[in-house]
């Protein structure tokens, strides 16, 4: 049993790690709608679930498991997810974005897990309940903090735009008074504000409908993230039926192809429809194969560790993680931790996170 959790607990390490760092090959990067990126990463994704079928299944050295295509099905319900997330930048930011699909995701897993839903059984891997509620609570609280920290990091260069843009505003009615043959100026200006306030308003709806529908997208987005091995699971605990492998290894591979088909389709659609509108960079490929590497470890390890210790607490570790891990690359490597707020914001993010997790790991002793 001890056995059983250090190897659970180390999967959760490995994930965490992946998760927090897949993504630095391609941060110098331009990859735009994401589309194309989602494409590329999909391929270094199959690559690690070939090599997952190859050497580290029930029969090793032997054959590739079968193809399920419930298991695909997993991996597609992850790659939509995965598509929605460049529309949720674009709309409620990235510090907002990643908290809440963070957050969802781990609450997915975690009550999917803790009450058996799904056709997955109760986890009897906890057994400190108050332990893990609590952990869970600290761990969810902390998103906050990060994501206020990422908020903040934006703000001085967002508010220095707006600055400069009314500093120009005022400059251009400035000289627009000094034009000459101009009379009875106020008769001409009122329709003009009027016109103006209007389509403020109107475009203060339009913003705020694209964040309702962005913020909507991030919470059904993470939903998609902890359901994703939802149906692998179900294969191997019969759900569908004796026939099926009991061996999670042997799911890896038909799920990571439901990814890359899924990605392939994406693409399809979005070169049809965008034509030579696409973004298609060719420099983007290497980096985002790496990166697809760095993922396929990642959730390779993942499913192992669902295994080893249950979602209960393998969900709420492997989610927080990443946030404490890219803190502190981002302030040691990358100095990305720039202010004072910032620091104050990741500081009390991390003390929050990291008790949090620790709780998790222990209620299962």
């Amino acid at each position: 049993m001890a056995t059983n959790l250090l190897f659970g607990y180390s999967c959760c390490l490995i994930a965490g790690i992946g998760f927090a760092v897949n993504y630095l090959p391609v941060k110098s990067c331009d990859i735009g709608d994401g589309i194309f990126f989602s494409a590329a990463m999909s391929v270094g994704i199959l690559l690690v679930g070939l090599v997952t079928g190859m050497f580290l299944t029930s029969t090793p050295n032997v054959e590739i498991p079968a193809f399920e295509p419930l298991a695909a099905a997993g991996g597609a319900v992850w790659m939509l997810g995965n598509l929605m997330c460049p529309y949720i930048i674009q709309t409620i930011g990235l510090g907002l974005g990643l908290t809440v699909w963070d957050l969802s995701n781990m609450l997915m897993g975690w009550v999917t897990g803790y009450f058996g839903l799904f056709g997955l059984p109760k986890e009897q891997d906890v057994k400190q309940p108050w332990a893990n509620f609590v952990g869970l609570v600290l761990a969810s609280v902390s998103l906050i903090f990060f994501s206020l920290a990422s908020a903040f990091d934006d703000f001085e260069p967002a508010r220095e735009v707006e600055i400069k843009k009314v500093n120009s505003d005022a400059s251009t009615a400035a000289s627009c008074g000094d034009l000459p043959d101009i009379e009875d100026g106020q008769n001409v200006q009122k329709p003009t504000l009027k016109h103006g306030e209007r389509g403020a308003d109107a475009s203060d709806r339009a913003n705020r409908m694209k964040a309702m529908l962005g913020f909507s997208m991030a919470i059904l987005a993470g939903v998609l993230f902890g359901s994703t091995f939802d149906l692998p699971m179900d294969l191997k605990n019969g759900v569908f039926g004796p026939d099926h492998s009991q061996h999670i290894m042997d799911y890896v591979f038909s799920h990571f192809i439901g990814i890359s088909a899924a990605a392939s389709v994406a693409l399809t659609v979005y070169i049809t429809v965008r034509g030579k509108k696409s973004f298609l960079q060719r420099q983007l490929i290497v980096p985002s194969l790496v990166s697809g590497v760095i993922w396929g470890i990642a959730q390779v390890a993942s499913f192992q560790a669902n295994i080893e210790v249950g979602f209960a607490i393998a969900f709420p570790i492997i989610g927080s993680l990443p946030d404490i891990i890219g803190l502190f690359i981002g302030c040691c490597c990358l100095g990305e931790v720039r202010t004072t707020r910032i620091r104050i914001f990741s500081l009390v993010g991390l003390l929050l996170r990291v008790p949090g997790v620790l709780l998790i790991a222990l209620s299962s002793v």
